[in-house]
């Protein structure tokens, strides 16, 4: 019988009492490590700054528009991206995880709060002419527009695109690179602003958001046309429109010319600060007075009002006056200029800005007489140093539109010029 040998132990308890503890003890160390790297309880994963992807929940689907933060030492600076423009919003603040952008000249907010998973969600508050609304949004960080990953496309829309809008016909401005669109539309109305998307295979898809005004566009190509649906905020059906491109026919005119049907113009009304203005004053006579009829809920008269802010202080020496008639929503005077003098400071407007009534045929009737109603916001009256009404101009087109903003705004000026050129 052989015998074994004895174990020993005590060397292998020992043995395994020393690798216990170090195991023990890197697992504690790799939980203390933990602690202290996560983020505390309610914090989000990663700040805001960057390129978003928001997009807002509109009756037409998904409303998507680009979102640019910059954080840092005081108010964070943020830009809307709707390419090629980059608009900054009037207002942004950042309290935690909640970013608010907040647009006083439209009387509209965009609150969005950055979640633990790092997404955004909140809501886009504004005002229509039937009241207020509230759109959901959310976002994610990214720079694509409608899909991460488009059909390849089946045409290149570059070009000038004839519109067929209900009853009105406009002009569709289009650039396309690679899958993605650029551009604007330009109706009787007014222009889109600037619109971006993509044509993925045969599909259009462009949108647009402001802070206040939303556009989205959608259509088929189809045998040279395309044909779809535009959406409002606050409606649930789309409007259909089509277009064909224009191969060289003339596009129809921005902006329409007419021939007043009165040669005079008599009003008073107040400043935010309760001065009365009046076409008698002494400050007029003798000189070239232009009157913008707009209003600050109006996108084309925001951008109008960049070219007038300038162009009145340009002219003013040669004797050129601008004064601009709101047409304010609402019958409370006090909410209305506020949002007048935001209006005016967030362009440097410094002709004045009077409060002539509400938006409506029978109002703005009631303020211009036989010059109203207004029939397209923005619209121009042009009156000669003699004090008689000359000229009138029905819609803008605004930077968006390429060639048709640089015809608005030579063609204004040459009305302009041509009545500096009289005698008083």
């Amino acid at each position: 019988m052989i015998s074994r040998p004895a174990r020993n132990t005590k060397g292998f308890a020992d043995h395994f009492a020393h690798w216990f503890w170090r195991a023990l003890t890197a697992l504690v160390f790799a939980g203390v490590l933990a602690l202290c790297l996560a983020p505390p309880a309610g914090a989000a994963p990663r700040g805001f700054d960057g390129v978003w992807r928001v997009e807002l929940d509109h009756p037409g689907g998904p409303l998507p528009f680009g979102l640019e933060v910059h954080t840092g030492q005081g108010a964070p600076a943020v830009f809307l991206l709707n390419p090629p423009e980059r608009l900054r919003a009037e207002r942004a603040s950042l309290d935690g995880n909640v970013l608010t952008l907040e647009f006083p000249s439209y009387r509209s907010s965009l609150r969005l709060e950055l979640g633990r998973d790092g997404r955004l969600t909140g809501t886009a508050d504004f005002i229509r002419r039937a009241g207020p609304v509230t759109l959901p949004a959310r976002g994610q960080r990214g720079a694509w527009r409608f899909t991460a990953t488009p059909a390849r496309p089946a045409a290149d829309l570059t070009g000038r695109w004839l519109v067929q809008y209900g009853t009105s016909r406009g002009v569709a401005i289009l650039r396309q690179t690679g899958n993605r669109v650029t551009g604007a539309v330009q109706l009787p109305s007014g222009d889109t602003r600037y619109l971006a998307g993509e044509l993925s295979g045969r599909d259009l898809a462009l949108s647009h958001f402001d802070g206040s005004a939303t556009a989205l566009w959608r259509a088929r190509l189809e045998g040279g046309r395309l044909a779809g649906e535009q959406y409002f905020p606050n409606s649930p059906a789309g409007s259909a429109w089509s277009a064909t491109r224009l191969a060289g026919a003339p596009a129809p005119e921005a902006i329409a010319v007419e021939a007043p049907a009165s040669d005079r113009l008599a009003f008073r009304f107040p400043d935010s600060a309760g001065r009365m203005v009046s076409l008698a004053d002494a400050r007029y006579r003798g000189k070239v007075v232009v009157i913008t009829l707009g209003g600050a809920w109006c996108p084309n008269c925001h951008d109008e009002a960049r070219f007038l802010a300038d162009y009145a202080r340009a002219h003013a020496p040669r004797g050129v006056e601008i004064i601009g008639l709101n047409f304010e929503y609402g019958d409370d005077p006090a909410r209305a200029f506020r949002q007048i003098d935001s209006f005016a400071a967030r362009y440097g407007i410094g002709y004045p800005m009077l409060l002539a009534g509400q938006p409506t045929p029978e109002s703005t009737k009631a303020a211009l007489g036989a010059l109203g109603p207004v029939k397209v916001y923005p619209s121009t009256i042009f009156i000669g140093r003699d004090g008689r009404v000359r000229e009138v101009h029905v819609g803008w087109a605004g930077p968006a539109t390429g060639l048709l903003n640089v015809k608005a705004k030579r063609d204004f000026d040459l009305t302009v010029q041509r009545l500096l050129r009289e005698k008083a």
